[in-house]
């Protein structure tokens, strides 16, 4: 089984960044990362700010419509602005624009679960999915991070990067592998060659127990790796016709996506 650990603040500190802006933004990442609405104190003592100082910024986040403050409990959660400004950027986003004409299809052909993920700085972002109408349903949800050693998308996407070594290490410090997962660094290393000649990569069945997932990745022009989609679902449904079928289809789709000059 794989997980995140959190909830963690993401953001990193930036030489010269303004410390206002910078600690703005810790804040606003700090409350889109917590499970719910959150107290100021808790929050300031998380984050070692004074109380006074995360006081101030989260009035300037309310007061921008970035957060919202609870009248009764006086806890703060993020505001539906980021939800609004979120779409907007997914809607532009050139990864997703050149993959929707296929979804779909995609979809609709296989009857499974469709996710699209994108490689977004040192971790994997799930950042749209359709889910299979059959019964049994699994996929992470869009806004996700999974962490590239252990996803179907991650791997893939490590096999066809510049940088493989570098940028397994630094996945770490973003996602969490969980306790449970059994990965080994020289083993991926050594093993993405012949994911790279494949095109496609299958996911350890123990990752998720009963779950059987694929993914295959979205290249630009010059060959690189710019995000991934991956079929999952059940492995009762996952026979040997269904996986030939899945993988052609996966890797015909992927293809003409990298192949449309959209991602250059």
């Amino acid at each position: 089984m794989v997980a995140a650990s959190g909830p963690v603040n993401s953001m990193r500190s930036f030489r010269g960044m303004d410390s206002t802006l910078e600690k703005g933004l810790r804040v606003l990442d700090y409350l889109v990362q917590a499970p719910g609405p959150v107290r100021l104190s808790t929050l300031a003592q998380d984050l070692g700010l004074q109380k006074s100082n995360a006081h101030r910024t989260l009035a300037t986040l309310v007061a921008s419509n970035y957060a919202v403050q609870d009248a009764e409990t006086g806890m703060y959660q993020p505001s539906l602005k980021l939800f609004e400004l979120g779409a907007k950027v997914l809607a532009g986003h050139p990864v997703r624009k050149a993959a929707a004409p296929y979804f779909q299809k995609l979809q609709s052909e296989l009857g499974e679960t469709v996710n699209l993920y994108v490689l977004d700085g040192d971790s994997v972002l799930v950042v749209e999915k359709l889910i299979s109408p059959r019964p049994i349903r699994f996929s992470s949800r869009p806004g996700s991070r999974l962490p590239v050693p252990a996803s179907a998308a991650g791997r893939v996407m490590l096999a066809f990067h510049e940088d493989p070594e570098g940028l397994y290490d630094r996945s770490l410090g973003v996602v969490s592998l969980h306790p449970d997962t059994k990965i080994v660094r020289d083993d991926v290393l050594s093993g993405l060659p012949s994911v790279r000649l494949a095109g496609y990569f299958e996911a350890d069945p123990d990752w998720k127990p009963g779950i059987f997932s694929i993914a295959a990745p979205i290249l630009d022009e010059d060959r690189r790796v710019l995000g991934a989609i991956g079929i999952s679902g059940p492995v009762e449904r996952y026979s040997p016709e269904k996986r030939r079928q899945i993988i052609e289809a996966l890797m015909s789709v992927t293809a003409m996506i990298s192949e449309t000059g959209a991602l250059g």
